[in-house]
């Protein structure tokens, strides 16, 4: 009897954005992508159908249904005894194959969510060594502290919980191997451990100490999988599109580091450590953190990369080729901003640029100068940031497609006008005063007489009117452009 499985870890905010340690963040992540390949190794039944950071699909074979119900507790046992898996939460249902593997998959996911709503959020930690003095954990703030497990952070020894001792370790441990693994790529250099380290720079001036948080999500990869299982090879096609999409992911990661690695832009002063954090990578989701004088550069990269990203379907009768297109979330702020609400930001920034088109790649960014997102409705937010003009939240929406634009015309446009005019220019626009349209077209006037192709080249990302000169001064700061040498 075929049988199908499927296995995810839930409540991820509670084990991977629950501290404010970039190291306990970075091995929460790591762990959950560890955990289901270890499942894959471990369990020499189960194929692999489709796996990501978090989920896994698999199929197996048992002469019944009572074999079905042990391999699936020995997956449960598994998770539970590890010492770094128990502190996470997993649901796991097995079904036999039906008809249809669509309707299957489809019934799979189901179970596993109705067992995530009979189930905790997250693990009982076990208090029974919690340390007296010292009774919580010093870097979650929330689970009991356990007496014998310490980390270094700083000059610091902080006793912390059983659960965030694991992750961090393991955050820190495998970050190198996590790089090599994913990339091929031998003899990388070491990677900043923090986000101060990623950040510091006194050359940068304004930008140092700041970062950029970069999110990444396909648009309707979870309608293209549904598309392509909707004929009798579905499975095949599902596993087809996995593999695709983990393989142009990887490109993307080796190109990146084997243009960047040992550039001084990227270098943390002479100790030879990269700047870059990944947070989440897997599925569709992607989530980076870089320098913010490197952030629209970054992005810009992936898009240049991603460009010509397709999916074809060579299961389906008219060989249909899908598009690959991403939303993206961008946000620049200082390197001590707390990290599970920015990331949270620019989670919610690429649901917006989903919103604008899943046609194609968009991003909405966001500068924070200060932590001034207080968390209410994030399109009211940048509503009100438009004050009085004609602008709304949607119109600061910029295609991927179009930002090398704002890279190579930026430098031009800040020599041939003072940033003082810019704002002042903002300003009127924003309060619609009456001599605002008049600055405007002074201002603009000046650009097309000194550099005429600059601005046009900019306006293409930027747009026109109102737009350009808002997009203009927010990112005045933040646009920088760096050759690579080939």
């Amino acid at each position: 009897m075929v049988y199908y499985l499927r296995v995810e870890a839930v409540n991820l905010d509670n084990f991977i954005f629950d501290t404010m340690d970039i190291s306990t963040i970075r091995g929460g992540g790591l762990l959950l992508l560890d955990a289901i390949n270890k499942i894959e190794m471990c369990f020499y039944q189960l194929k692999a159908i489709s796996t990501g950071a978090s989920a896994g699909l698999f199929n197996f074979e048992v002469a019944n249904p009572e074999e079905a119900k042990t391999l699936q507790k020995k997956v449960v046992d598994f998770l539970n005894d590890d010492p770094k898996f128990k502190h996470a939460t997993f649901v796991i249902d097995t079904l036999p194959a039906g008809k249809t593997f669509t309707e299957d998959k489809e019934k799979l996911l189901a179970l596993n969510r109705w067992q995530q709503m009979h189930s905790p959020t997250v693990v009982v930690p076990d208090n029974n060594q919690q340390h007296t003095e010292y009774p919580l954990c010093a870097i979650d703030h929330v689970r009991p502290s356990a007496t014998h497990r310490k980390v270094k952070k700083g000059d610091d020894k902080l006793i912390v919980s059983e659960s965030v001792y694991q992750r961090r370790n393991y955050g820190r441990k495998q970050k190198q191997n996590f790089y090599e693994q994913q990339t091929g790529l031998k003899k990388l250099p070491g990677f900043v451990s923090d986000l101060t380290e990623l950040t510091d720079d006194k050359k940068r001036g304004n930008l140092n100490g700041k970062m950029a948080v970069i999110y990444l999500d396909g648009n309707s990869f979870g309608k293209i999988q549904r598309e392509i299982c909707k004929g009798n090879d579905a499975k095949d096609a599902l596993q087809l599109f996995d593999e695709d999409i983990k393989t142009k992911r990887r490109k993307f990661l080796h190109d990146l580091l084997k243009d960047t690695v040992g550039k001084s832009e990227w270098t943390y002063r002479d100790e030879s450590k990269h700047r870059l954090e990944i947070l989440l990578w897997g599925g569709d989701e992607i989530l980076l953190v870089v320098p913010a004088w490197l952030g629209w550069w970054t992005l810009d990269y992936f898009f240049k990369k991603s460009k010509d990203w397709e999916f074809p379907d060579f299961y389906s009768d008219d060989d249909k080729v899908y598009p690959l297109t991403h939303a993206a979330g961008l946000v620049f702020c200082h390197h001590n901003a707390p990290i599970h609400r920015i990331t949270d930001l620019a989670k919610q920034l690429g649901d917006l640029a989903k919103g604008k088109s899943r046609d194609s790649s968009y991003v909405a960014y966001q500068v924070l100068e200060s932590f001034d997102y207080a968390g209410e409705e994030l399109e009211s937010f940048r509503n009100q940031r438009c004050g009085q003009s004609d602008l709304s939240s949607d119109d600061l929406i910029i295609s991927g497609n179009q930002m090398s634009n704002v890279l190579t015309a930026m430098e031009p446009i800040k020599r041939a006008i003072p940033k003082g005019k810019v704002y002042a220019v903002v300003q009127a626009l924003l309060q619609a005063t009456a001599e605002a349209k008049e600055l405007m077209n002074e201002a603009e006037m000046q650009l097309k007489g000194t550099v005429s192709t600059e601005f046009d080249n900019l306006r293409c990302c930027f747009g026109e009117g109102s737009t350009f000169w808002l997009h203009l001064i927010e990112l005045w700061d933040y646009i920088e452009l760096w050759e690579l040498i080939e």
